[in-house]
């Protein structure tokens, strides 16, 4: 029979204790969080991202901005780091790696190899977009005059229509010669529509909907056309440099921001829309 002394176990155990030390290490870099380094311009668009330049605001920073502090917290096989940029650097940035991703990036064709979106069933996939925007005409509510097909305006007689700054609609609107007055919110843009400053507005339906559960009477104030002029969606695009290295982790962050969406969507378009 093998019989074991107390020196022999107290050496087995020195040596078994100074492997899980020099074990350790390695196994800790290994649960380290990965980097996910993500831009979003750095000129203000409200209410997805406020104030321009280079920092992050400490309060308020914007609708997708908190969206995605948001994903950032509940991943933690990543640490979520925001930066700003031009969004033009941005693009280049996150085509050579250097961004691992990117918000508020409308669906390009020519810019699929630039980034990736979420796809599924090869095309863009609309249910983990980041937001929407379907542009409407208002008008007054007894003015039946002014009208569109979803195409062209009508009745604006060479009058302008407001708009809210920065809106994907405004080249539309200018290509087709029709005056553009731009604002900084879309409450002030229904305020010129309302002071009949301007005959018409065209304005993102959710937005003027959400002003519209916070002030019920502008229901009885405006009417929208039928038929909408244009939508937008956009995207959080994730590098294809992240995506080749971690494609199951890629597809876990474009479900939890569609989670997060879904979750604080409204409370947030309620915190930011004015």
């Amino acid at each position: 029979m093998f019989f074991t002394t107390l020196p022999d176990i107290r050496a087995i155990c020195s040596i078994l204790t100074l492997s899980l030390l020099t074990l350790m290490p390695y196994t800790q870099a290994e649960a380290a969080p990965i980097r996910f380094l993500v831009g979003y311009p750095t000129e203000a668009s409200a209410p997805y991202y406020l104030d321009s330049g280079s920092e992050i605001p400490a309060n308020n920073p914007g609708y997708s901005v908190e969206i995605m502090q948001e994903v950032g917290k509940r991943i933690k096989e990543v640490s979520f780091k925001l930066v700003r940029c031009e969004f033009s650097q941005c693009l280049e940035q996150i085509k050579t790696g250097k961004l691992d991703g990117l918000f508020n990036t409308p669906y390009r064709e020519h810019w699929l190899f630039t980034g990736k979106y979420p796809f599924t069933k090869a095309k863009v996939d609309l249910r983990q977009k980041l937001y929407g925007e379907e542009y409407a005409l208002y008008r007054v509510k007894d003015d039946r005059k002014i009208t569109t097909d979803g195409d062209r305006i009508y009745g604006l007689k060479n009058r302008g229509i407001s708009v809210k700054n920065h809106s994907s609609v405004i080249p539309l609107l200018e290509e087709n010669n029709y005056p553009v007055q731009s604002y900084a919110t879309t409450t002030e843009a229904l305020q010129a529509l309302l002071r009949r400053e301007v005959p018409a507005s065209v304005l993102v339906v959710s937005h003027v909907e959400a002003l519209a559960r916070m002030h019920p009477e502008l229901s009885d104030l405006i009417s929208r056309a039928e038929y909408s002029l244009h939508e937008e969606d956009y995207y959080l695009m994730i590098s294809r440099q992240f995506y080749a290295k971690k494609p199951w982790l890629a597809e876990k962050i474009w479900v939890e921001q569609t989670k997060v969406q879904q979750e604080l969507g409204e409370k947030l378009a309620n915190k930011y829309i004015r």
